[in-house]
């Protein structure tokens, strides 16, 4: 590949100098006669860019990756051109260390190739290309939680926007700009480059639909000096509701010309804005306003609000979640965008140090999601299933960036337990594979010299790699062949599987079942476990394991392989009895205290359902059903007095297994509507992490429980694909519902049902 032949990668400094939390500015000029058919460029950088052509917001990137293959973006900026004189314009952030999405690995810049007509505007030696280290944005500023990077504070006064336009337009001034540092593509830690493989992120700017409160209180004293901008919000939580002191406040909730007006007030005064989006958003937060110059914008974002404020937990604690950006304004008209994506629903503006009037145009969000294409379009005559369907399909929007995320609020992580199920959302609701595909190749790109991947990549966070995580990994694989027909990733990646596989065998060989591992994550689910000694769960997920394997090995013909599997199986599988098998009982224990040499006779939904995913003991799997999956449904979340309870991701499971035995379609959608709509009724917009969400430190948008979408499809709309690329769908006779509507677009025809399946219509495309 030529990708970057002959560029390099540019900075304003020495690499590996001064890379914390530190942006770039970059510039290139150039001069067209005419406006080419096309124009396109590649660009990247270390670790994100914001693209900018005359002035004009281009995108935001690149995709997360691996420094090794660096993941670069083509775009055509055509559009953003006109005759004479252009300017190309990038803002870089480099973190300067990994997060729960990247690697840092002692390198940062920015590298483009490309020709607009017959101009390069590549990164070459002598191209033109001008730098420098963004004044305006400071440096010395706390993370934004400890899986992300760093809060905002940008003072407008140190820089012109200016600097993004042509010279024509302005008396450019180039005092503090340089000739940038040069190192040639393919150096470390970039050894080679790679096409992101997934669309550029929708990108939609929309506003919020309206302000709660306005409250009139005091500064708190330290509000200059502290660093954390949370702790300034948390510590200025006063105030009286007063309206007196702005004028139209509503206008700046619409795309329009007209203004709202703050009238001054002392200078140890602040006026908040508490404004609802009216759902569960993640994008970037901007305005418009009209400054005196030395206005104090601060933005906080949360999911919650408590007693009329967004509600924040304690940020020095825990996550230490601060989801806080400052901004200082210049003289004159001006417009702003957070470079960080905030995911939230409710948003406090604070505004202080208004000497003069001052005036905002508007504030918004410029929302960004995977670009899902195909929707399947879902309704019912029944109210609460209509609104727990778009519940679940806007979570799984909402959870999906360059990558499937877990929340878009305190991580935006790309952890593999979740994905598997935004996986088969994503095959039902859009058809679309790509982020699994993407995600899949990663997750092997983390593996490190045990066999073992990380749980969330790419990263190097300690504490991130989780061992059922990995054999998760491996279903995937299988996952994607079944959904798409696609063959090509189990051949690619099946060598980094059977090394996977290979450090589980060696600890079954040298402790008889795979033992507990301390040294790193064994997660399973968010539920009381018994993970101390022995795990009959983690023991039953491996034996799963080597089940699929036996099936990819059917798939790839490698016969040797699939006995060898087929054999350490049926071991695994007869030590599992042994140990955990209750005969008297005829169930299964969740542990064995190996030090006691002790069974542990807790039962879990957790270890039941893999029974039957496994095919064990097929005689007592309605006996399971009944008196150990189905209890805990039937009650309060988490109440049962002797059976561990599944999380909303482990329920995926669980109803797919009591889909598989059959008989309980009427039970499933009525634990969904119980447990689903009780979010509902407390005001949810999207699906919750848990079933009882700690404030401030639980996700209240969580893809790995938006699953009920595909359980309607499949019982209430009677459809399910049952065939590669979803070319074939098997209709059965919808459920419990008297009046329904629902649409599905397959690769070869659209099916559409209406009343019940008794009009059933199917129009070849």
């Amino acid at each position: 590949m030529n990708i970057f032949k002959n560029c390099g990668w540019i900075w304003y400094d020495h690499y590996g100098y001064e890379d914390v939390n530190v942006f770039m500015l970059a510039r290139k000029s150039f001069s067209l006669r005419d406006i080419p058919k096309t124009a396109e460029i590649n660009i990247t950088a270390d670790s994100r860019y914001k693209l900018y052509v005359n002035g004009e917001y281009v995108c935001y990137g690149p995709a997360r990756g691996f420094p090794e293959s660096y993941p670069f973006d083509r775009i055509d900026i055509k559009r953003y051109l006109k005759k004479g004189e252009n300017v190309i314009a990038v803002v870089v952030w480099q973190w300067g260390h990994g997060t729960f999405q990247s690697i840092y690995a002692g390198g940062n810049g920015l590298i483009v190739d490309g020709k607009i007509g017959k101009v390069d505007i590549g990164t070459k030696i002598n191209n033109g290309w001008l730098v420098k280290k963004c004044p305006a944005h400071k440096q010395d500023m706390p993370r934004r939680s400890v899986q992300i990077g760093y809060q905002e504070y940008y003072d407008a006064r140190k820089i012109s926007e200016d600097w993004m336009l042509p010279e024509t337009n302005i008396k450019f001034d180039r005092t503090d700009w340089q000739e940038p540092t040069w190192r040639k593509s393919g150096c470390a830690p970039w050894f080679k480059f790679e096409e992101r493989g997934i669309p550029l992120l929708k990108e939609e700017k929309k506003f919020f639909k309206k302000i709660l409160h306005m409250y009139y209180g005091n500064n708190w004293k330290n509000w200059e000096k502290e660093r954390n901008l949370t702790i300034i919000y948390l510590n200025e939580l006063n105030g009286k509701e007063d309206r007196s002191r702005v004028k139209d406040p509503e206008n700046m909730l619409f795309d329009n010309e007209k203004f709202i007006e703050i009238l001054p007030f002392p200078e140890n005064k602040k006026i908040s804005f508490i404004i609802d989006y009216g759902e569960e958003v993640a994008g970037f937060i901007g305005f418009e306003i009209i400054g005196n110059g030395g206005e104090v914008l601060d933005i906080t974002t949360t999911e919650v609000c408590k007693d009329g404020w967004p509600f924040v937990g304690d940020p020095l604690s825990g996550s230490k979640i601060a989801m806080s950006d400052r901004y200082i304004a210049r003289n004159g008209k001006q417009q702003f965008e957070t470079f960080s994506i905030h995911g939230f629903r409710y948003l406090c503006l604070t505004i202080r140090n208004i000497k003069e009037n001052f005036k905002i145009k508007k504030i918004y969000v410029r929302s960004i999601s995977y670009p899902f294409q195909e929707k399947v379009v879902f309704n019912s005559s029944d109210e609460t299933i209509n609104k727990i369907w778009d519940m679940c399909v806007r979570t799984q929007i909402c959870c999906s960036f360059d990558s499937y995320v877990d929340c878009p609020w305190r991580e935006q992580a790309q952890w593999w337990g979740d994905a598997r199920v935004q996986g088969a959302n994503t095959y039902y609701l859009f058809g679309d594979m790509r982020l699994f595909r993407r995600g899949i190749k990663q997750a092997g790109q983390s593996q490190i010299e045990n066999g073992l991947t990380y749980g969330t990549f790419p990263s190097i966070a300690v504490g991130c790699i989780l061992p059922d995580y990995t054999l998760t990994w491996v279903h995937t694989h299988l996952d994607y062949y079944k959904y798409t027909g696609d063959i090509s990733l189990l051949k690619e990646q099946f060598d980094k599987i059977e090394k996977a596989i290979s450090f589980f065998d060696k600890k079954v060989e040298e402790n008889y079942l795979l033992p507990p591992m301390p040294e790193w994550w064994v997660f399973l689910d968010w539920a009381p476990l018994y993970k101390e000694g022995f795990s009959c769960l983690f023991n039953l997920m491996y034996l799963y394991t080597l089940k699929t394997m036996v099936e990819i090995c059917k798939i790839l013909k490698r016969e040797d392989r699939k006995n060898l599997y087929e054999e350490k199986s049926n071991v695994l599988e007869k030590r599992i009895d042994k140990i955990f098998w209750d005969k008297k009982k005829n169930v299964y224990f969740d542990g064995y205290d190996i030090k006691k040499k002790k069974i542990i006779k807790k039962i879990s939904q957790h270890t039941h359902t893999y029974a039957i995913l496994l095919n064990l003991k097929k005689e007592y799997h309605k006996k399971w059903i009944e008196e150990i999956l189905l209890p805990p449904m039937k009650e309060y979340p988490l109440k049962h007095p002797t059976i561990i309870e599944g999380s909303p991701f482990f329920y995926y499971y669980i109803i797919e297994v009591m889909k598989k035995v059959g008989g309980y379609e009427k039970e499933i959608i009525d634990f969904i509507k119980r447990r689903w709509g009780k979010m509902i009724e407390e005001g949810a917009t999207t699906c919750w992490e848990v079933w009882k969400p700690e404030m401030g430190l639980s996700s209240l948008c969580h893809a790995w429980s938006a699953h009920p979408a595909i359980h309607f499809i499949e019982l209430i709309a009677g459809v399910k694909p049952i065939a590669k690329k979803r070319e074939k769908v098997k209709i059965k006779k919808p459920q419990f519902v008297e009046n329904l509507y629902f649409k599905i677009k397959t690769k070869t025809e659209e099916i559409e049902i209406v009343k019940n399946g008794k009009n059933v219509k199917t129009k070849r495309k």
